[in-house]
């Protein structure tokens, strides 16, 4: 076509413009439903009573994948147990990289070579609860961090981390 008049766009009409205002209206409605619901749900968000140590073990990791484990074979969950070979005191070490290193986190539960952290996050303020096992023999330190709640957490356990184990730096 070359310019005539049936190719150029018309205003929309008082009809069109109604319906797309109702469109407008219903998706900011359904978003703050949506954002409300999110803020109810992280707010309400209870400690799992089934952290810390299972017969010297941490937790099982839940069927979302919201979680990163060293302490798992299901694929998926599962990450290598942080090397700390070389280290004198890794447990001081840990708490110093944390304390430093990340913002909105709480050291809960500190029992021998467990700890137990909340990270929570900017927003939304989910809490993603991290637990930390030092194996004294083996030399690492196994962890499992996992979301409290939703299905997803968009690899935000699994990137606090490997952060956690750059810092190591070994």
């Amino acid at each position: 076509m070359n310019g005539t008049a049936s190719d150029k766009v018309s205003p929309p009409t008082d009809r069109q413009a109604s319906f797309l205002g109702r469109v407008v209206r219903k998706i900011v409605v359904l978003s703050i439903i949506f954002l409300a619901g999110l803020i109810v749900m992280s707010l309400t968000a209870t400690r799992p009573s089934h952290l810390g140590l299972h017969g010297g073990s941490l937790a099982p990791v839940p069927n979302s994948p919201n979680c990163v484990s060293s302490m798992t074979d299901k694929t998926g969950f599962k990450a290598t147990s942080i090397d700390v070979s070389k280290l004198e005191n890794p447990i001081a070490r840990l708490k110093e990289i944390i304390a430093s290193d990340f913002s909105r986190v709480r050291l809960i539960s500190e029992e021998g070579n467990y700890l137990h952290y909340e990270f929570t996050s900017l927003i939304f303020r989910f809490v993603d609860d991290a637990e930390f096992l030092y194996d004294e023999e083996q030399k690492v330190i196994d962890f499992r961090s996992a979301s409290r709640v939703g299905h997803s957490d968009l690899g935000a356990n699994r990137k606090r981390i490997e952060k956690i184990r750059a810092a190591i730096g070994l």
